[in-house]
């Protein structure tokens, strides 16, 4: 056509055979000098050398066509080489990846390129891609005119395939230790189930949810009658799946599974379920209704997995994994990962899920054993308060108890069994009954100490308590205290006088070791006591010292409600950054009888720290 530009032919190099025919020639000349024929015999040396070489090489011109390839270059391209003279580059490959951009660099500037080329050749009989490892370098005349391009190339797709299988390998390491260590780092379910949530999405899913076995709702034997209850603990979601996958199930929510749907056979059977090109049947059998199908074509799932979480054959619960839209399909490498996650995973959420259940069920007897009704005597108003620890620390055997006794006294009881857990909640109601059964038989407090401690002897109770006993006397306006290793109270007179009582400490009851003495001191109209167990004072970065002192400063108003004073305690001292229990028993003592004259004041060995706060 008019105005096509024609390009000039290139200049072929002369083949081996060409060349060894002019040596020939030349050789059997006459006339021709030694200087010729040594240039034509390195010159045909030197084509051996190239065409024998096992590194593909390649020469082309200005424009970018084939002047020459050896046979090593034509067997990696897959392309006879006379289908490669004259051709360019993108011409004779079109599934390999365009260098013509740095070739031409190469061209311009004179500067040698190593590149890395990856992509597919006719020799490929499979999809992988290939990998090429490409020097070149400019080619010019004595003159100074440029001739083209030479290149270099050797095939290292085996190297990198290696050194990915390596690199694959430490990332699946780094990534099942990053599991191990993000839900075994907590003992609260939910951020253990969560931290498992966050590490699939979305890095592996556009969608992760975290079920934990409902142990009422679940039988541990599977069966075909029953249907399996789960709690939906954790969820993750990639930002454009919030709203619409909202409707699958919210936080806190059941989601039950029928019997005999895949998925209680997954988790029944411990093994996963995957779904690729799920179509409507798949997917209704794997929702556990028909509405949340809708929402997960709603969403646009196109491959999913549902993974059991086990310990030891022991059903812990159930990971569900989507993806969506434009993401890649779930492959069988993905599958493997996913369930050797799953499975280390699934040891730190069990620890949070025995711990929570037991944490429970010793806050439910704390709280059963507390609530129980208590009675004052006259004169006396009492307030007490249990306040277990965070849910990342275990329940402790904390208790208070008030108990009316005869001749207008009442008994004030805070305790703390060593331990913590479903045992030591146990061994609490156990001491706390024993006191008040020895409360009624006997006079002192020093004596139902005493009695208590033979009595734990006997019964061979496996946990130490300590305990502070304080017996109000209105009417004679005294109390009488006897301490088995447990913190001081402080006394507050109606004037502000705040009093940390220094009492003889004997050792904790069940130790064996107890000799215990009885304290009285008097107590004016209107004193408040306030008895406590350590969690109220101790922290792991102070000493018990330090909380003592704090204590026998609190501004407490002795006229104030007892929940206003409460209130104030827990302001502050702060016992919500404590890691064990706190009890806090307030008391209030009424008008004097003016048949009944009052003690002395206290002796001066028995005050700790004193002080005023404001009336």
């Amino acid at each position: 056509m008019p105005g096509d530009q024609v390009q000039p032919t290139p200049r072929v190099l002369l083949t081996q055979a060409e060349l060894a025919e002019l040596a020939d020639a030349v050789h059997r000349a006459e006339g021709v000098r030694e200087p010729a024929e040594r240039l034509l015999d390195e010159l045909t040396l030197t084509r051996r050398l190239l065409d024998g070489c096992p590194a593909g090489i390649a020469v082309l011109d200005t424009e970018l066509r084939y002047l020459y390839l050896n046979d090593a270059l034509a067997l990696l391209n897959g392309v006879p080489a006379a289908e490669h003279i004259g051709r360019r580059l993108r011409d004779v490959l079109p599934g390999l990846e365009s260098s013509e951009q740095l070739l031409r660099q190469v061209l311009r500037t004179g500067v040698p390129q190593v590149i890395t080329v990856g992509g597919q050749t006719p020799a490929d009989t499979t999809r992988d891609n290939r990998w090429w490892l490409g020097a070149y370098h400019r080619l010019s005349a004595p003159s100074g005119e440029i001739l083209g391009v030479a290149g270099v190339l050797l095939e290292v797709t085996d190297a990198l395939r290696g050194r990915e299988d390596l690199v694959r390998a430490g990332n699946r390491m780094a990534l099942l230790d990053e599991a191990n260590r993000s839900t075994g780092a907590t003992l609260d379910l939910r951020q253990a189930c969560q931290a498992l949530a966050d590490l699939l999405v979305p890095r592996f899913a556009d969608y992760a949810a975290v079920d934990v076995v409902d142990p009422e709702g679940t039988p541990r034997v599977p069966s075909d009658r029953y249907p399996l209850r789960l709690r939906r603990i954790a969820l993750a979601t990639t930002p454009d799946l919030t709203e619409v996958s909202s409707p699958l199930g919210l936080l806190g929510e059941f989601v039950v599974h029928r019997a005999g749907s895949p998925m209680a056979h997954v988790l029944a059977d411990r093994r996963p379920l995957v779904l690729s090109h799920p179509d409507d049947e798949a997917m209704r059998q794997f929702s556990p209704s028909a509405e949340r199908k809708e929402h997960y074509l709603r969403m646009g799932a196109h491959s999913g997995i549902f993974l059991p979480l086990t310990v030891h054959e022991e059903l812990v619960g159930a990971v569900m994994v989507f993806r969506t839209g434009e993401s890649p399909r779930l492959t069988d490498a993905d599958v493997e990962l996913l369930v050797d996650l799953t499975a280390r995973a699934a040891t730190g959420i069990a620890h949070a899920v025995r711990f929570t259940r037991e944490h429970e069920t010793a806050l439910e007897m704390q709280r059963a054993f507390l609530n129980a009704p208590t009675v004052t005597g006259p004169g006396v108003e009492t307030l007490g308060r249990y306040l277990p620890a965070g849910s990342g620390a275990e329940v402790g055997g904390d208790w208070f108890d008030t108990l009316a006794l005869p001749h207008g006294r009442t008994l004030l009881v805070v305790g703390d069994v060593m331990g913590h857990g479903v045992r030591a909640a146990a061994a609490m109601s156990e001491y706390r009954s024993v006191l008040r059964t020895l409360a009624i038989q006997s006079s002192t407090p020093d004596f139902i100490l005493l009695q208590a401690e033979r009595t734990a002897l006997t019964l061979e109770l496996d946990r130490v308590a300590t305990c502070l006993l304080a017996l109000l006397d209105p009417r004679r306006e005294c109390a009488t205290f006897s301490n088995a290793g447990h913190v001081p109270p402080l006394l507050v007179t109606p004037d502000g006088t705040r009093t940390l009582l220094s009492l003889p400490v004997a050792p904790p009851l069940g130790v064996g070791l107890g000799s215990f003495s009885a304290t009285t001191v008097p107590v004016p109209p209107g004193s408040v006591l306030l008895l406590c167990t350590d969690g109220l004072v101790e922290r792991r970065d102070r000493d018990i010292e330090t909380g003592l002192d704090a204590l026998a400063t609190l501004p407490i108003n002795p006229a104030a409600p007892l929940p206003t004073l409460l209130d104030t305690v827990i302001t502050h001292l702060d016992p919500s950054t404590s890691e064990d229990d706190v009890a806090v028993l307030l008391a209030r003592t009424g008008p004097t009888n003016p048949d009944t004259p009052p003690l002395g004041w206290l002796p001066q060995d028995w005050v700790r720290g004193a002080g005023s706060a404001p009336g």
